[in-house]
């Protein structure tokens, strides 16, 4: 007797599992970098208006290695060495700005559109 078992779908399905980690992977790229330029504009905003520090937005930029990203002020950039100052503060002044409520506001749109990308890939 000759057992016959079809094993096609699984077979679909492992192929499609093999290659969900580089689809997310390439997608998950793209929201990040978009979410660094959201929160990069942000925070230009956020540093926008303050009387002795009229360029430090034009500083403000990003980067993005891989699946991560980093915005801030670029010290070499005009007036960016205030950015310290304007976000931390010194031992005489406290901070100005807050630094981090751009990435605040755009972390919940993150999360989703990261889920979404684990979502399609399975």
């Amino acid at each position: 007797m000759d057992l016959h078992i079809d094993t096609s779908e699984v077979d679909a399905l492992a192929v499609s599992l093999g290659n969900a980690g580089r689809k997310a992977t390439l997608e998950a790229a793209a929201v990040l970098t978009k979410a660094a330029v959201k929160v990069k504009d942000g925070m230009r905003q956020d540093f926008t208006g303050h009387a002795h520090a009229t360029r430090i937005p034009a500083a403000i930029n990003y980067d993005v290695r891989g699946l991560s990203f980093e915005v801030g002020v670029d010290k070499r950039g005009p007036q960016g060495g205030l950015g310290n100052f304007l976000a931390f503060g010194s031992s005489r002044n406290a901070a100005v700005v807050d630094h981090t409520a751009s990435l605040r506001r755009e972390l919940p749109a993150i999360e989703k559109y990261l889920g979404d990308v684990a979502e399609r890939a399975l």
